[in-house]
């Protein structure tokens, strides 16, 4: 591979003025600039990453603190981080945050031998330790949360509008003639607690009461939600005629069990989930969701990042809330419903 050396000779200026060239000095002629940066793709030269690091003080990377790597909804996330550290030149470390935390793994340790400029931290299975804000606290680069926040936190945050839809959900609900409205929800997340709050709210609003028994709290919002939407829906003369679910996936879980249970899909029981992720099209019933906008979600916090990394955003701490839409699809839509009733 040719050196900066080398270029130097081929354009007959010094080894500085190749290297000033390549990053568009204004002190260099345009001519010049444009004569290396040709020599420079015409031999394929690369820069030393290492060298650039302790010139700049910067690695042109960053690290990504992910987990659930099944998940449709964090891969869209990440679709849309790629999509911004591309167009920035700029590359990612990736670590498995929760898989450490179980081994007991020096977590921030890893990023900062690789030096990298800033850090994207996706949602934990837990809630972070005190141990764990203070060393991201001690972090020495800007930190982004994305769809994950805990009070009292300095961070950056970049996530969906999780209160918003419920009252026209709730809306639609009652337009159907669902009355016994219910909720599936996991409040060991952040999301999942406002999603729970907003629910409330929106019950009230429309002076609706909410039963207990129709609303489940998960602890494994992965492998809890059918056995629970069993137990849940086997009671007939006391089950719930909607349900708001905490994403996809439960909702998914939830039209299983009552499937297996004899209910029909959306006669006896409307769901709703969170996330539109590609599964709620494949479903029979298609599923009604909440469009998060993922994707967006990781180029808005990918670009926060590295505006906090180049100095464009300086300021105070930034919550950048991705509005949110509902989509009501054929899991809740029955026109004949209330007919049906009063018959």
């Amino acid at each position: 591979m040719i050196s900066l050396k080398g270029i130097g000779k081929i354009c007959g200026v010094s080894e500085s003025t190749v290297s000033k060239a390549l990053k568009r000095n204004p002190g260099i002629k345009k001519e010049t600039i444009d004569r290396v940066m040709e020599v420079a793709r015409q031999y394929g030269y690369q820069p030393n990453a290492m060298v650039e690091c302790i010139q700049t003080g910067r690695s042109r990377s960053i690290g990504i603190a992910f987990n659930k790597f099944q998940c449709e909804f964090a891969g869209a996330v990440m679709e849309g981080i790629h999509q911004v550290l591309h167009e920035y030149e700029y590359d990612a470390y990736l670590i498995s945050w929760d898989r450490l935390v179980k081994d007991k793994v020096d977590l921030l340790s890893r990023f900062s031998r690789r030096r990298v400029d800033g850090l994207l931290l996706f949602p934990m299975a837990l809630p972070p330790t005190p141990e764990q804000i203070r060393d991201l606290n001690r972090f020495h680069n800007p930190v982004v949360l994305i769809d994950s926040d805990w009070p009292g936190n300095s961070f950056d945050h970049v996530g969906a509008d999780n209160r918003s839809v419920f009252p026209e959900i709730i809306k639609y609900l009652i337009s159907q003639g669902c009355h016994r409205i219910g909720t599936i929800s996991y409040t060991l997340a952040a999301t999942g607690q406002e999603r729970r709050s907003a629910f409330m709210e929106a019950m009230a609003e429309f002076n609706l009461p909410v039963n207990a028994r129709h609303c489940l709290d998960l602890s494994d919002c992965w492998n809890e939600a059918y056995e629970g939407a069993r137990k849940l829906l086997a009671d007939k003369q006391n089950r719930p005629d909607a349900l708001i679910c905490f994403n996809d996936y439960v909702a998914n879980d939830v039209l299983n069990a009552a499937i297996d249970l004899g209910i029909r899909v959306p006669e006896e029981l409307a769901l709703i989930g969170f996330g539109n992720l590609p599964l709620t099209l494949r479903t029979r019933p298609q599923l009604a969701t909440v469009d998060q906008f993922p994707c967006e979600i990781g180029r808005r916090a990918a670009k926060l990042l590295l505006d906090r990394i180049t100095g464009k955003e300086t300021g105070n701490r930034i919550d950048l809330t991705i509005p949110t839409v509902f989509l009501p699809r054929t899991s809740i839509q029955f026109s004949n419903k209330t007919t049906q009733e009063s018959a």
